[in-house]
């Protein structure tokens, strides 16, 4: 019985070819995750491990300096051989063309140089004396720079300097700490970097310290507890085995938060193989049903034909798991080798990756199969008399039965939810209420597919092409119906983060042009960094100026006279500039900060907030001791806002803020009565500092949009791999269909059918499915996309942003896919020849 089943699959491997291609690209797709992310890890745990540090101490506060004695007194101790304060300072490297890299942090980009770890030359040497300087060599590449060249670092508080590099290095990091683009010699590191948290105009030299202290000895344990004993509790001390674990679990706990972001999609694309899987085991049983009823004539068992047909998803499964592995494997370290990686790239294929592609490529086929099996097995031995068999219409009424109880549970779900309370318990309900009905859509396609493709067959009764398609894919509603759903599963994801990003965009795009006046000029931290006050004292100079804001943002705790403390962030600014250079939607009170805070609306509800009321604001600013010393100050509650990107959380007059408070500030804008007449002033003001942009309005939002659009651009693309398996669903389907229709194909050309006709007609139905996938998988999309942005942001479900040009496209191109899916199985159904198709059984 099994010989027989296996021999029937090999003499008909035209049948599974597409059955395969779906199995080899989802099982790819899965491989190729896990070989990323275990790459990757292996990547950052081979290339950045330092092993000559013993111990490593830096104060609590990022921003709070070590002073040159205390380094001093840390290098006497027991056990310690050396003792190495490392500088850190605002260093923004310039390249050939005037501008910032992306790789540079300018926030702590420059450091010394020291005989350490830290560095591995790749090119020259290490700067000695002043006028020599050596780059990160994925700095250097962006900026087009190599040793001998001229280098210009921006210093902050409007400075520079020129030196030549002398050498290229690959680093090493210690724990967490972003990798610096510029390191100099260390009399002149001293002398040139401004230590962060140190005033403007400040460096290294008129503000002695150190951002951390690296210390090196034999016993690690024994070096951390003397250097803790000697700094107290304002400081923490890490031996270099914890440093060394604590970067191996951060590489590991990065490279899973990749693999479960990409399997999350790679499990989209098996979902539509599924469907693919089913779709041609089931017209495979229906093709060979007098196969199976002979099979039970001559005394085989349902057990038997069970098995047998399982036992043929299980050799298609081997084979698509096997071929899908290695694609899976080149795929991914394909991808490792053109991620721009600094350093050199590792290369991991674990076993997991492997057993999880087998496990995968069976479990996938077996379950898709099981259906099939199923009906396999209850042919009668009656039905060897004849050549049709019916689907059995009570799986139909359950299955609708069944999706009309989750499109309903679902709809309940989200109904029970509210903007005005939604937690976070209710935005997993509502999310998982929108995945039910999601699904319970994908279980009436059937008779969606009835109720949409009748009544369109009684409409569009022009020609006999569009009759015979419309009746040929109106015959079997579940064969079209798992079709178009495989379709459906990758276009409606498409669709629903779609919306979800025209919803977003338009939200923003809303907010910054209300927040933001049309004729303000902005001043804006280029490469990730942020601006100093000589920037605004600048810019406050510059002729033409009416008003200026410049926000800088934190954290805070606010403390109010009822009710549970609450985190919040805060937005410090001048009180002229508010209404002015930034204008907030106050929905209550007054928005005067002269007269107190401004409170995010969202967040005065969930405390309980009112216009009116004292509160008290808890600051954190950095102690002496490097401890964190928290600061409270009183305010009264002016007015409520509708918070913003720009404007977020409490807005607090900039007097108020507690010297030594962490913010952050990558921002200013200006507003005068001649608005070209002041971007020009500020573009001649900041000619010299390529470290701070000068745009409007419209230029901000085409920055802020552009990293989102980025970020959707990718998840299309993979939420690809599901459409171009359902492709290939559409070419199997058709291709089955046409071996189903041999003797009515041969009928329709001896009644006169041209083969341009025939071929026409398997087109047309290529179309008709293809459309009626797009058309549910656009409207469950949209409708799946408004509840994500519903749970993301808190907008009614209904007023999504319906994304038109999407939409548009993806029908267009459903069209496509449905012309170009039908070309090989209209060809062959085309070149049947007529005889032995009408003599066909």
């Amino acid at each position: 019985m099994l010989r027989a089943m296996l021999r029937d699959l090999r003499a008909h491997l035209g049948r599974v070819a597409m059955t395969l291609a779906a199995i080899v690209l989802g099982v790819a797709f899965v491989v190729a995750t896990w070989v990323v992310s275990d790459s990757a890890a292996a990547t950052v745990r081979g290339g950045a491990q330092r092993t000559d540090l013993a111990a490593l101490a830096q104060a609590r506060t990022g921003d709070a300096v070590i002073p040159a004695g205390t380094v001093a007194r840390l290098g006497a101790l027991p056990g310690v051989s050396r003792a190495e304060g490392v500088v850190e300072g605002y260093a923004a490297l310039v390249g050939r063309d005037g501008k910032l890299g992306t790789t540079s942090w300018p926030a702590t980009a420059g450091t010394d140089w020291d005989p350490s770890q830290r560095f591995d030359l790749v090119a020259g040497r290490g700067p000695q004396h002043a006028g020599e300087v050596a780059l990160e060599q994925q700095a250097a590449e962006e900026a087009g720079l190599s040793v001998g060249d001229p280098a210009r670092v921006l210093l902050g508080g409007d400075r520079s300097d020129t030196a030549t590099v002398v050498g290229v290095f690959a680093y090493r990091p210690a724990g967490r700490e972003f990798d610096p683009a510029v390191a100099y010699d260390a009399d002149t590191a001293t002398r040139l970097l401004r230590p962060e948290g140190a005033p403007d105009g400040a460096t290294s030299g008129s503000v002695p310290g150190f951002a951390r202290v690296e210390l090196f000895g034999a016993d690690e344990q024994a070096v951390a507890a003397a250097a803790r004993a000697e700094l107290g509790a304002g400081f923490t001390v890490d031996p270099g085995a914890a440093l060394r674990q604590e970067q191996a679990d951060n590489a590991a706990e990065d490279g899973d938060i990749i693999r479960k972001a990409l399997l999350a999609f790679a499990a989209v694309a098996l979902l539509a193989g599924v469907f693919v899987i089913a779709n041609t085991f089931n017209m495979l049983v229906t093709q060979r049903t007098r196969q199976f009823a002979l099979l039970r004539a001559v005394g085989a068992r349902r057990g038997q034909v069970r098995r047998a047909v399982l036992a043929e998803s299980v050799v298609l499964g081997l084979v698509g798991a096997t071929l899908g592995v290695a694609l899976g494997v080149g795929l991914g370290l394909l991808a490792m080798r053109l991620l721009p990686v600094a350093g050199t790239v590792a290369y991991a294929v674990s076993p997991w990756a492997i057993l999880l592609g087998y496990a995968v490529g069976l479990l996938v086929t077996v379950v898709s199969a099981y259906g099939s099996a199923r009906r396999a097995a209850r042919v009668s031995p009656m039905a060897a008399l004849r050549t049709d068999a019916a689907v059995p219409r009570r799986s139909l009424v359950l299955r609708t039965a069944l999706g009309l109880v989750a499109v309903a549970a679902g709809v309940a779900l989200v109904a029970l939810t509210s903007p005005e309370e939604l937690t976070e318990p209710k935005r997993i309900q509502a999310m998982a209420g929108a995945v039910l009905a999601w699904f319970g859509v994908l279980l009436m396609a059937p008779v969606l597919a009835l109720g949409v493709l009748r009544p369109l067959a009684r409409v569009l009764r022009r020609g006999p092409v569009t009759r015979i398609a419309m009746r040929n894919a109106v015959r079997d509603p579940r064969r079209t119906a798992a079709t178009a759903s495989a379709l459906m599963i990758g276009l409606s994801l498409v669709c629903a983060f779609s919306t979800v990003g025209e919803t977003m965009t338009a939200d923003l795009t809303s907010s910054v042009r209300a927040a933001v006046p049309q004729d303000a000029v902005l001043l804006r931290a280029a490469a990730f960094g942020q601006l100093d006050d000589t920037v605004r004292a600048k810019a406050a100079a510059v002729p033409g100026l009416s008003a200026l804001a410049a926000p800088r943002t934190g954290e805070l705790l606010v403390l109010p006279p009822r009710g549970r403390n609450a985190e919040a962030r805060f937005t410090g600014l001048e009180p002229a500039g508010l209404g002015t250079a930034l204008r907030p939607t106050v929905t209550s009170g007054s928005g005067d900060l002269r007269r107190g805070v401004l409170l995010d609306a969202r967040f005065a509800a969930d405390t309980g907030l009112r216009v009116g009321d004292t509160v008290r604001l808890r600051f954190g600013t950095a102690g002496k001791d490097g401890a964190v010393a928290p600061v409270e100050v009183s305010a009264t509650v002016a007015g409520l806002h509708e918070g913003s990107d720009l404007l977020p959380g409490v807005l607090i007059d900039e007097a108020l803020v507690p010297d030594g408070v962490d913010g952050w500030g990558d921002s200013v804008y200006a507003v005068g009565p001649d608005h070209g007449a002041l971007r020009n002033a500020l573009e001649q003001a900041f000619a010299q500092r390529p470290d701070v942009v000068v745009q409007d309005r419209e230029q901000l939002l085409d920055d802020l949009l552009q990293a989102f659009q980025l970020v959707l651009g990718l998840v299309y693309v993979l939420l690809g791999a599901a459409v171009v398996i359902a492709v290939f669903g559409v070419v199997n389907t058709l291709a089955l269909s046409v071996l189903e229709r041999t003797r009515e194909l041969g009928v329709f050309r001896a009644l006169g059918a041209s083969r341009t006709l025939v071929r026409r007609t398997v087109r047309r139905e290529s179309v008709v499915i293809s459309l009626y996938g797009g058309l549910l998988g656009i409207g469950a999309g949209v409708l799946l996309g408004g509840v994500m942005q519903y749970v993301i942001l808190a907008n009614p479900v209904f007023e999504m942003a319906v994304p038109w040009p999407t939409a548009g496209v993806a029908l267009a191109g459903m069209a496509l896919v449905g012309v170009l899916a039908a070309l090989w199985p209209a060809r062959r159904a085309a070149r049947a020849d007529i005889l032995a198709a009408i003599a066909a059984e």
